[in-house]
């Protein structure tokens, strides 16, 4: 499905209100940092006694068994699951950025100061050293939140997380930008692409995979990079076309990416087996004649790269529809009943949807929201094509690995100067 320039102001209310949703959600992802030595900045470290819990629910009376979680009454309407939901805290963040997470949920990072310009957010000619902006580090105890660490200014968090450690970007003086990964626990960066071209947008695979865009510090159009297998795949831009936010598939064996071209913003699928696969098996998506690399950052922010593959599937928000969709080369764009902003996968099953002002449980491929004349029950317990609500209020909702056994989310809701972090366990 192609969508023409006559579609972009067709839904004008909905775009400004999913705007300000993502916005209020700190749902605007992205990356850039600095360091003026060549030596990255350490975690600096939090004494042992300045060690704490932030913001543990006063409802826990007694001190948890280590490792469990404990139901804490949330504000759950209309719902026919069953929901231990716990707050975990408040989080302070740059109000722009969300958190990245380890996939078991237990570790997590944050950006915090000021939010990077522009042209350093999009690794544009004339990105800047920020020297205001910081990451924090926290584990997710039964107690609530306890901080780890912050790092010294200039680093600011990239886009993807694994149980490794989550990825950092650094625009450096001379104007190149490098890649790297902080170990969780670590104080240091691996540095993983370290060269005098700017790298930017990267993001990791199933598998160890790492795909990012690269371009020469005087060019403007990006390469894509992928490497995986211990080889590297490039598709290159030859001047014209570039290539940004990637994103594997589920199982890693295509790569997804937003390419641009003279305001022509297309969705992206490709082999990244080798330079001559991702060349000969490229096929696009045409999204917008009248676009840019702000488009793309906004249509890419909601879920990330871990929530944003779903089987060969790549989940988006679409600026013109005012709406997650989903996309693969065979099947085409497809949206989402409803018209929701954000989603996280619970499990095979169901998954959790930002619809409106609530997040609701449903099945990923329910479309019976689509007839006319669905009935709706604000009072009730179910909407169809919307769900079961979850959640009575805005948050975004996050994948992590199920916690004792039980299907797990983590709800990221918008707070003053930040987030306020939830977990929801549900029934299997």
């Amino acid at each position: 499905m192609a969508l023409r320039d006559s579609q972009t102001n067709s839904h004008p209310s909905r775009i400004r209100v999913a705007g300000a949703v993502l916005l209020a959600c700190v749902v605007s992802g992205l990356l850039s940092a600095c360091v003026t030595q060549t030596k990255s900045p350490p975690l600096a470290p939090v004494k042992s006694s300045d060690k704490k819990a932030v913001g543990a629910g006063a409802a826990t009376p007694a001190k948890p068994a280590p490792g469990s979680m404990t139901s804490v009454p949330g504000r759950i309407v209309g719902s026919a699951v069953a929901v231990d939901l716990r707050p975990l805290g408040n989080v302070q963040t740059d109000g722009y950025t969300l958190p990245l997470l380890s996939p078991d949920g237990r570790v997590l990072a944050v950006q915090t100061g000021t939010v990077p310009d522009l042209a350093t957010l999009l690794a544009r000619p004339g990105q800047s050293v920020p020297q205001a902006s910081r990451i924090a580090v926290y584990r997710v105890d039964p107690r609530g939140l306890v901080r780890l660490g912050e790092t010294a200014p200039g680093l600011v968090l990239g886009r993807a997380a694994d149980a490794r450690g989550f990825l950092v970007e650094s625009p450096r003086p001379d104007g190149a930008r490098w890649i790297g990964r902080i170990a969780w626990g670590s104080d240091e960066p691996e540095w993983l692409v370290q060269d005098g071209r700017v790298n930017a947008f990267a993001t990791l695979g199933p598998n160890g995979e790492l795909a990012y865009a690269s371009r020469e510090k005087s060019d403007r159009t990006f390469d894509l990079v992928v490497r995986r297998d211990g080889r590297t795949a490039r598709l290159y831009s030859e001047g014209t076309r570039s290539y940004v936010f990637p994103c594997f598939t589920a199982d890693g064996l295509k790569i997804h990416a937003i390419s641009l071209r003279d305001g022509i913003l297309e969705l992206l699928e490709a082999d990244p087996a080798s330079d001559e696969s991702l060349r000969q098996s490229a096929t696009r998506a045409l999204i917008s004649e009248r676009a840019d690399d702000s488009t793309a950052m906004q249509m890419t922010t909601p879920q990330g790269t871990r929530d944003g593959a779903d089987g060969p599937d790549w989940i988006v928000f679409h600026p013109m529809l005012g709406s997650l969709v989903r996309w693969n080369a065979v099947d085409g764009v497809r949206a989402f009943a409803g018209s929701p902003i954000a989603a996280g996968r619970i499990d095979a099953r169901r998954t959790a949807f930002l619809v409106g002002n609530r997040v609701r449980i449903r099945s990923l491929d329910d479309t019976s929201g689509e007839a006319e004349g669905r009935m709706r029950m604000d009072s009730g317990v179910a909407e169809p094509g919307l769900g079961t609500v979850l959640f009575d209020s805005i948050a975004v909702p996050r994948a992590i690995a199920p916690i004792e056994g039980a299907p797990a989310l983590l709800l990221v809701a918008p707070d003053r100067n930040g987030v306020r972090l939830l977990i929801a366990r549900l029934p299997a």
